[in-house]
């Protein structure tokens, strides 16, 4: 008989394949190598001959592990390597293999004063390079709050902060949330290229953790880590309009209010982002190279899955929306496949996992969870009651207690969220799992109403409370 135990046993083997597929030394040796005295990226060639110097910048949930790769291979380019890099926390505690490359302990999902302090050394590094300087860019999920710095003196870190948390306390989708961002902060939205004008090469790397936009798109550059190195068009009264839209404008506090209406409409400003025609974004000198993203992740996980056995399916539409509709869109296929085997003697054993590539999902202190339809029975035998940790929004208090999350620690990568939903008769003889990726929101009734947890622990509760009615 294939149990639950069986289930999520293999549930945890999707994953680590999943997360172990996106790890990012392997994305920068698939498009980063040197060829004699020539550098290769993506197949376009850089000549080390044209360059006295490599200067590595950048930040976010990947930079660290993106870094130390590059740094090797700049090695083998023979070129001095210098640098500045925004990490995450006690990232920066970690050895790195180029002495040139200073580490700030950053963090997430809030920016912190030393991860200020990065950004403002990588900007005056920027400032210096010139046409003998090749700039190489990390950029991956995270990189919003890692390398967040408030746009000017008149907007302190705590309102810049305070204003972050409001947009992450609605349903607001992620290019909602950066198009604020953006102006707001020093960097985003290109005006961290902008910072290098006279770089004789600008290449920027990135791990997308944007499945999907409000727009439609997926791995927008301009949307991941609020698009530091790339065009926007977006404006200053795009972002008052999104905090409109959501009711928060008025809980803003005064100085980011009064930043934004003190800048929008004026023409020419050059606190607007960069233009996606400008001429820094010329082919010629500037390169943007997407390395990996949430469908990598999702194909991985398909594979794990085919090799213990199951028909693997890749859902194409994007998880996106308020979590709760994601709960109800899993459980309509979950129930589906179980009316279908209706018939059998013995009922079939289902197993959701839900989390976070970057292995920390909220505040959960997990990466996500996986849920049977034993969970909310093991919680209530345990005094446990799962509907009550999810009404407080506490859903990693319980799959902590009940030994459930997911503890990969922080995997020094971000490609967003995946989902796997395992399906398995009684016999075992037929297995299907249905993979989907993206990221939801989570509305929560105040900044200051949660406890401990995250959209993937959230998911998988509300999916363990669906799956415990098939036990009735």
């Amino acid at each position: 008989m294939h149990t639950a135990a069986a289930l999520t046993r293999e549930a945890r083997c999707v994953v680590d394949g999943a997360i172990a597929g996106v790890l990012p030394e392997r994305a920068v040796r698939a498009c980063v190598r040197v060829v004699g005295k020539t550098l290769l990226v993506d197949g376009r060639r850089h000549d080390a001959g044209r360059f006295s110097r490599v200067l590595l910048v950048g930040g976010g949930k990947a930079a660290l592990r993106m870094g130390a790769e590059i740094a090797r291979v700049v090695e083998e380019l023979g070129l001095p390597l210098a640098g500045a890099v925004n990490v995450y926390r006690q990232q920066a505690e970690q050895p790195f293999p180029a002495p040139g490359i200073e580490l700030y302990a950053a963090d997430h999902p809030m920016p912190n004063e030393e991860g200020v302090r990065g950004v403002k050394r990588m900007i005056r590094l920027l400032r210096d390079a010139d046409e003998k300087t090749l700039v190489i860019a990390t950029i991956s999920g995270g990189g919003s709050a890692l390398m967040g710095v408030p746009a000017d003196d008149s907007i302190s870190l705590a309102d810049y902060c305070h204003t972050c948390a409001l947009l992450l306390s609605v349903p607001a989708a992620i290019d909602e949330v950066n198009c604020v961002r953006k102006h707001i902060d020093l960097t985003k939205g290109g005006r961290f290229r902008k910072c290098a004008p006279n770089a004789g090469a600008f290449v920027t790397l990135a791990v997308s953790d944007v499945p999907v936009c409000s727009s439609g798109l997926s791995d927008d550059p301009s949307v991941i880590a609020s698009g530091p190195t790339i065009g926007d068009n977006s404006t200053f009264a795009d972002a008052k309009a999104v905090l409109t839209k959501f009711h928060i404008w008025d809980s803003c506090p005064a100085s980011v209010r009064a930043y934004l209406e003190r800048n929008q409409g004026v023409v020419g400003t050059t606190n607007e982002t960069l233009r996606p025609d400008s001429c820094l974004l010329r082919s010629d000198i500037s390169q943007y190279v997407m390395m990996s993203n949430n469908d990598q992740a999702m194909r991985c996980a398909a594979d794990v899955a085919r090799s213990l056995g199951y028909d693997a399916e890749l859902v194409p539409q994007k998880i996106d929306g308020e979590v709760t509709q994601v709960a109800e869109r899993l459980w309509k296929a979950t129930s589906e496949w179980v009316q279908q085997h209706a018939n059998s003697k013995a009922a079939p054993s289902i197993a959701w996992v839900c989390f976070s590539t970057d292995g920390v999902d909220g505040n959960s202190g997990c990466a996500g969870a996986v849920v049977t339809t034993h969970t909310v029975s093991d919680g209530a035998a345990n005094e446990l009651y799962l509907q009550d940790y999810v009404q407080r929004h506490d859903t990693g208090t319980f799959f902590e207690a009940l030994g459930v999350g997911l503890q990969t620690g922080p995997t020094g990568t971000n490609v967003a969220d995946v989902a796997v939903v395992l399906l398995a008769s009684a016999d075992g003889n037929e297995k299907k799992a249905l993979v989907y990726g993206g990221e939801a929101t989570v509305q929560l009734p105040g900044l200051h109403s949660r406890g401990r947890g995250g959209r993937n622990t959230h998911l998988a509760a509300l999916g363990a409370l669906k799956l415990a009615t098939l036990n009735s």
